[in-house]
């Protein structure tokens, strides 16, 4: 039995309807003979109905200390709501399916609320459901403790679910959907034209994830090469093979590079091959003397190069310091 699990964020999840692209991605899926698990987010974002920041103004509205326990209970809510929509939703496509919040789905936690960690996962329920031919719809982002108090796994939670949940029902593959084409070489958002990364080893994605990019939680990757389940980035609004994350080899000199806000500034971190690092910063003498009176410090490891540019012009910057090392 070939089990996949698919994760849908936030976004992926809003006008969610019979039209869907995830409903060709979930069939596609179940037509090749897989089992499938999905993995929900909240709808939305900041300001939608069912967003986690959305629920959480409900209690600051009455007062900013909140205790973290009621402070989880609510934040729970916008991945219940996701996984009742979902389930339904492919009950009304005629494929069977069985929605398990958190705690129903065998999660269980220690009780660090607002940022639990995951310590073990009952997997019996989702497989009884599996066997029944259903596909499995859990809520991601929550657990509960062994004294049966909800928590919530903190930013990127859903990521740490999914990836979670592969490695103990031992899946094929994690297939985390976004609205992105995979891992971009640096940020699309700042570099739209930027070449998307087909294979990458769980080592230089945690040093991109860890250093600004968001395409997925380090927490996720972290538990993806404990157990070393290959974990698949691509686009809900596509079909591109995305960005394989496992234990392959890369010979690239520069793997990708990250942006991360630090106070005021901004960092660029310029991931390499080890034994390239010097060779790439070469590479970079012109852009560092293009730019040097927007450049704050500049610092130098093995397999990795950071510049610090105290500017608002970082998309600029940033398309500035791709052109150079790629063009």
């Amino acid at each position: 039995m070939k089990i996949v699990i698919q994760k849908y964020g936030g976004t992926s999840l809003k006008n969610l309807n019979a039209k869907s692209k995830i409903l060709t991605h979930i069939k596609k899926c179940i037509n090749e003979g897989n089992s499938l698990v999905i993995v929900v987010s909240a709808i939305g974002r900041k300001g939608d109905p069912y967003a986690t920041d959305t629920l959480i103004e409900q209690l600051e509205q009455i007062n900013s200390n909140i205790n973290p326990k009621k402070k989880d209970l609510i934040m729970s809510c916008g991945e219940t709501i996701s996984t009742a929509i979902f389930a339904h939703l492919l009950d009304k496509e005629n494929i069977p399916s069985e929605p398990l919040i958190g705690f129903q789905a065998g999660i269980l936690t220690n009780n660090s609320f607002n940022c639990a960690e995951i310590i073990n996962i009952d997997t019996s329920a989702i497989m009884k459901n599996i066997k029944k031919g259903k596909v499995v719809v859990v809520a991601g982002f929550q657990g509960i403790t062994k004294d049966n108090e909800i928590t919530t796994l903190g930013r990127g939670g859903s990521d740490t679910t999914a990836v979670a949940l592969g490695g103990y029902l031992g899946a094929e593959r994690v297939d985390i959907f976004t609205d992105v084409a995979g891992v971009g070489i640096i940020d699309p958002t700042m570099v739209p034209y930027t070449k998307y990364i087909k294979n990458i080893t769980y080592s230089h994605m945690y040093n991109l994830a860890s250093n600004g990019a968001k395409v997925i939680h380090p927490k996720a990757v972290l538990i993806g090469q404990k157990f070393n389940i290959p974990v698949r980035i691509t686009s809900v609004e596509s079909d591109t093979t995305g960005t394989l994350v496992s234990n392959t080899t890369q010979i690239e000199k520069v793997i990708g590079i990250a942006v991360k806000q630090e106070n005021e500034n901004k960092i660029f971190s310029i991931f390499t091959n080890e034994k390239h690092t010097k060779n790439v910063l070469k590479d970079l003498d012109g852009f560092l003397s293009d730019n040097k009176k927007n450049i704050l410090d500049i610092q130098l490891s093995n397999g990795k190069i950071s510049i610090v540019v105290g500017t608002d012009k970082t998309s600029h910057l940033a398309q500035c310091l791709y052109n150079h090392l790629f063009d």
